[in-house]
């Protein structure tokens, strides 16, 4: 009994199966991690940059104009909003949400929760889309909902989620409307 104990004691193989076994789910987990978070920042930067262009058609009047001659919509906006960012956003059109308020006055700033609609759902909320006037103080505010790749690891175990299983992206920015 003392050899085949000794013997087994010498024994290495099936050594690196077992290191293998007890690391590998820790690096799966960093590496699907590393790869949710560089995704989610590239989504969100490309959501800051289509807001911020799209706010310049704003503020010059451009979308002022299109809505008093019933040309542009709230959905005309989303759907230049999802042209610019979409491609990184699957399903833009359908899980965008955009808000355009003019804060009239100090206390007059909209909500500090964002109104997100969830294609999940099935529901469309209601949000405000005023353009404004001629030398406005605008606050414009895109939600969009996108799904978590690993949303029982790492990251997406973190990050804050709807009813659907799916995360909000934000993008919002305050302005002055040019005097048009």
């Amino acid at each position: 009994m003392k050899t085949v104990f000794r013997n087994f004691r010498r024994n290495q193989s099936g050594v690196t199966a077992i290191e293998f076994a007890f690391l590998a789910p820790l690096y799966f987990t960093l590496l699907l991690s590393s790869f949710e978070l560089g995704l989610l920042y590239s989504r969100i930067a490309m959501l800051d940059h289509a807001v911020s262009t799209i706010s310049k058609s704003v503020y010059i009047g451009t979308v002022a104009a299109g809505v008093d001659a019933g040309t542009i919509t709230s959905d005309d906006i989303e759907q230049d909003v999802c042209d610019i960012a979409g491609l990184i956003l699957p399903n833009c059109v359908n899980n965008i949400t955009v808000e355009l308020t003019e804060i009239a006055s100090l206390t007059s700033f909209p909500a500090a929760d964002a109104t997100c609609r969830d294609s999940g759902t099935g529901l469309d909320p209601v949000v405000e889309f005023d353009p404004g006037g001629s030398s406005s103080i605008m606050f414009m505010r895109v939600c969009v909902t996108t799904n978590i790749i690993t949303p029982g690891l790492g990251l997406g175990l973190s990050l804050p989620k709807t009813d659907t299983d799916r995360y909000e992206l934000i993008s919002s920015m305050a302005f002055m409307n040019e005097p048009f």
